[in-house]
């Protein structure tokens, strides 16, 4: 394959790993690459509005000093030249840091956070940051700051969130590396609703040098097309920190990409298939597919046991831990009651009521995470894996919080499956395994202990998905 013969649309449905081997070979430009991806985001994105800032003078200078190094022999690694964004939540050199809200930065950020140092240390070309509500706060992605993210697959549906924008954007193909953070879900709730892969790894390998209230509830890590890509991205990024505030990291870090490669021999892997968690309901085509899914994967050699991990929805602790963490964060800012007015006005209520947890109910919670972390871990003494379904439910309308006529008072009702995982730290990820009869994705997540994201990602990487890439033509 010439440059010549390769169309563009096909260079935008090429993965990380596959323009790798373009690069190499000299049958594909990292600058011809970035140029396509920035065509394809000024068409797309006004249809979705996934990005809030595109820079691409700076992406052209990423993709031409690239460009230099593959032809020079010297790549800084295989993602070298990728098309890259990351989420507005973090900071990033030359972009303002605007967090989804109005009392974001308006002046560009001086410095990069730890995993952006080393995504620009492998040489990526980084496109802009996408889209966030406000600090994060909730597993969708829209709000009175910069409007509503749309699913790629039907723009009437919400896109997940919090880092909904870059599931849209690995759906789409606008880029294929993307950076989210996940505290509650907000990378597994979007990957499932958009129909991409997510990964949430164990807390500690990737550097935590943000100082943060939600401690080690957050993860950050990527949203691509496919679990190969996730890898990569993986071993750019993980690694010990003298600059991490929380959380620690084993020695040495595996190489992601070789145990991706490598997977597919499931036989023998201890499953714990759990439809429901014993505690939630569950949408009867979404449980259709996740069991289709679970039969997949004892035909493949899983040993697949139903049980129940026995544990009661751990939601109050999460609200806690996550309504105390958001008034903390607000407080840094003390805004006024005008600026108050212009927020989202479910952000605002948990905030007040974060204000109201004594120091015992805080404690308490934390003490009942430490309980769970525990639970979960016996657990897995006797399982590999734990199977369930991502979301009880596919993507719903757009531009609300929970499900329509859905009774409840927090994001989180419909999200049962997910925070249970960010209270453990555990690893956890979403691969789609079908889709509803309106076309709409369904995830499967697999979860594993503290630090067996190897186990994660081979049997992430050995499942059968052959819808995962579906690019939208440019």
């Amino acid at each position: 394959m010439t440059t010549e013969t390769i169309e563009k649309s096909d260079l935008a449905e090429m993965t990380a790993a596959e323009l790798s081997a373009l690069y190499a070979s000299g049958a594909a430009s990292p600058v011809e690459v970035a140029q396509n991806a920035l065509d394809r985001i000024e068409r797309i994105n006004p249809d979705v509005n996934a990005f809030t800032y595109v820079v691409p003078e700076s992406a052209l200078a990423d993709a031409k000093a690239s460009e230099e190094r593959w032809r020079k022999g010297e790549a800084l690694s295989p993602i070298d030249g990728a098309p890259t964004t990351l989420k507005e939540l973090i900071s990033v050199k030359g972009i303002p840091l605007r967090r989804g809200s109005i009392l974001g930065e308006t002046e560009p950020a001086t410095k990069d956070l730890e995993i952006v140092e080393r995504l620009r240390g492998a040489g990526v070309t980084i496109l802009g940051t996408t889209a966030s509500p406000k600090f994060g706060w909730k597993g969708l992605t829209h709000g009175p700051a910069y409007g509503n993210t749309l699913n790629p697959r039907h723009t009437g549906r919400a896109s997940g969130g919090s880092s909904g924008d870059a599931a849209v954007c690995a759906a789409l193909n606008l880029g294929v590396l993307h950076e989210g953070s996940d505290g509650a879900g907000s990378i597994r709730i979007p990957a499932s609703f958009c129909g991409v892969f997510g990964i949430k790894p164990t807390f500690g390998w990737v550097p935590a040098d943000a100082s943060s209230a939600l401690f080690e509830l957050a993860h950050r890590d990527p949203l691509t097309p496919t679990v190969e890509d996730a890898a990569l991205f993986l071993n750019a990024t993980t690694g010990w920190s003298p600059r991490a505030l929380y959380g620690h990291c084993p020695s040495p870090v595996l190489d992601w990409r070789k145990i991706v490669r490598e997977a597919g021999n499931l036989k023998g892997l201890k499953l714990a298939y759990s439809p429901t968690l014993g505690y939630t309901d569950v949408d009867p085509e979404v449980a259709a597919a996740v069991e289709k899914a679970v039969g997949r994967l004892a035909e493949m050699g899983a040993v697949i046991e139903e049980v129940d991990p026995d544990f009661a929805s751990p939601q109050e602790v999460l609200k806690v831990l996550w309504y105390s963490a958001q008034a903390k964060a607000l407080s840094a800012f003390t805004p006024s009651e005008e600026q108050k007015a212009l927020m989202d006005p479910g952000f605002v209520r948990i905030c007040e009521k974060g204000t109201t947890f004594s120091a015992l109910d805080y404690i308490a919670a934390r003490q009942a995470r430490a309980d769970l972390t525990v639970l979960m871990e016996l657990f897995f003494q006797k399982y590999d894996v734990l199977i369930l379904p991502t979301m009880p439910l596919t993507a719903f309308e757009a531009r609300v919080d929970s499900p329509a006529g859905q009774e409840g008072e927090d994001w989180s009702d419909c999200s049962p499956f997910t925070y249970p995982f960010n209270l453990t730290g555990q690893p956890a990820a979403t691969v789609p395994c079908g889709l509803d009869a309106d076309g709409l994705p369904i995830g499967l997540q697999v979860v594993a202990a503290n630090f067996r994201d190897d186990v994660v990602l081979s049997l992430t990487a050995a499942y059968p998905t052959p819808f995962v890439r579906k690019p939208r033509k440019a």
